[in-house]
């Protein structure tokens, strides 16, 4: 994956996270609505309590005979009242509880699947895992051997382009007609002698 592949799923995630900013700020909003249709209905019944007491009050100046019934009557319809703000109070914070529910699993979702797209496209898969394993075990095999072998091989670059040499030793052994080896190429101490192997 690209910079230019992430970029557009960093902007996706970006516009995922404003979408939800937006639908929290309209929850924030439609909660002060709520709280403000709490605050009227609370008038509401302050008014009834009050117009139940003055019926009360009014029914106990007219005549004992009605006064039971007028406020029953006044107390019947403050009880009405109630009961009709109680369930809409119910039934806005249930709806509001859902919205937030359903906002926070869109959020959750949308980050899930954001982090899967970023690991999907930037980590390496399984086979490239295994492949990289087997290279790795390969490669350590080599060196035990050559640690086994004595081998303290010393890399370089020299010659034209910078080429990969060996750094060699002249005393190639004691055997008749064996002769000291000079090497190609010298170190610009002109103590190390250097050859380019074979492919290199």
């Amino acid at each position: 994956m690209d910079a230019e592949d992430l970029g557009a799923l960093y902007g996706m995630a970006l516009k995922q996270q404003d979408a939800a900013t937006e639908a929290l700020n309209e929850l924030a909003k439609e909660r002060a609505q709520l709280s403000a249709t709490i605050e009227a209905l609370q008038n509401t019944s302050r008014s009834l309590q009050k117009a139940a007491g003055d019926a009360a009050a009014k029914a106990v100046t007219e005549t004992l005979a009605q006064a039971p019934k007028t406020a029953q009557t006044g107390f019947d319809a403050a009880i009405g009242a109630l009961d009709i703000a109680a369930g809409k109070v119910r039934t806005a914070g249930a709806w509001l509880t859902w919205q937030f529910a359903l906002v926070f699993i869109l959020v959750g979702a949308a980050a899930v699947a954001t982090n899967y797209a970023i690991g999907r496209f930037t980590l390496p898969d399984r086979a490239e895992i295994d492949a990289l394993r087997s290279e790795k075990a390969e490669l350590e095999t080599n060196i035990a051997d050559l640690a086994k072998r004595g081998g303290r091989i010393k890399l370089s670059t020299c010659g034209p382009g910078d080429r990969l040499c060996v750094q060699i030793t002249p005393k190639q052994g004691s055997a008749p007609g064996q002769t000291d080896f000079q090497g190609g190429w010298m170190s610009e101490d002109k103590k190390k002698q250097f050859v380019i192997p074979y492919g290199y």
